[in-house]
């Protein structure tokens, strides 16, 4: 792999859209979503945009997917009209996609024949920590080629991180995400233990991340999302249900049990199911408010 130069970027939703926009901001860009409205904010930043997949393949020679899936980011790069078909020997694609890693070593096993290489280099932090700089990146692929490009994500984010051979960065993502979806769990029935028993939501918040039980939903989650009565983090149940999914089919791969991760996805599968796949992940509050009685968000807040 010589020298990489020009850049492109696919998927812009949620996350892609802001690591995309910090490439932007001093990198010359090419990008493509099948999305209009999510191109023309980045083109806005001195971005040039793709008529295609192909078309983007032939305007660079490094290139980010940010997608739903393993199974979207296979049809992207191998697929007809996908991004094998067009970029030159010696491209590199780096998968920030949340992705399933054995289909990771499949997709880059079949792009080394053509001379192609796949690392993968998943993200988490969230929307925020995409925007602020500071999301961490896990990188999966030789050490020689954590190198090169770890000085180009650097533009992007201060914490990245080289988390093994091919495939460790997704691995590390999933089992990453079913951590945080069971204490995300777990924080919730414990807040709403604790305003059933008449103490104020934000003063729980507050009092559990300066103490030994803080985690993510006590210092992200509640404080941004749901004691604001944003309701929004921008991520869906669907997603991460597919993500602990990803960590137990892992684990299942490797003949070990997950109680409680089983436990974790079993219940966000019934909240999937009472408030839509698609709903954003802190309709987990609406969950535990009906079950429990207890309300956590603002009570001037109607829905």
């Amino acid at each position: 792999m010589g020298e990489l130069r020009r850049i492109g970027f696919i998927g812009l939703g949620n996350m892609g859209g802001p690591l995309a926009k910090r490439f932007a901001q001093t990198t010359p860009l090419v990008v493509f979503d099948l999305d209009q409205s999510r191109i023309d904010p980045i083109v806005a930043l001195g971005a040039k945009a793709a008529d295609s997949v192909a078309d983007l393949a032939e305007k660079t020679d490094l290139v980010f997917v940010s997608l739903p899936n393993s199974e979207t980011v296979k049809e992207v790069v191998l697929g007809d009209g996908g991004l094998s078909s067009k970029l030159s020997k010696g491209s590199l694609i780096v998968d920030m996609t949340t992705g399933d890693p054995n289909m990771t070593r499949e997709i880059a096993k079949i792009l080394l024949q053509m001379k192609i290489e796949f690392i993968d280099a998943p993200v988490s932090g969230g929307p925020r920590g995409a925007q602020e700089g500071n999301i961490a990146i896990m990188v999966g692929g030789s050490l020689e080629q954590y190198n090169r490009i770890s000085p180009i994500l650097r533009k992007i984010s201060t914490n990245v991180i080289y988390s093994g051979e091919l495939g460790s960065g997704h691995a590390i993502k999933a089992g990453n995400n079913l951590l945080n979806l069971i204490c995300r769990l777990a924080t919730f029935e414990v807040v709403s233990l604790l305003v059933k028993d008449g103490v104020d939501p934000e003063t729980a918040v507050n009092t559990i991340q300066k103490s030994s039980g803080r985690n993510y939903a006590t210092e992200i989650t509640l404080p941004d999302n749901i004691l604001s009565g944003k309701m929004n983090q921008g991520f869906t149940t669907s997603l991460m249900y597919k993500d602990s999914n990803v960590a137990l089919n892992l684990a299942s791969l490797h003949d070990l049990e997950m109680p409680l991760g089983t436990l974790a996805s079993a219940l966000l599968s019934e909240i999937g199911n009472d408030f839509g796949w698609q709903a954003d992940l802190s309709t987990i509050a609406l969950s535990y408010e009906a079950g429990t009685g207890a309300r956590i968000r603002p009570k001037d807040r109607s829905k």
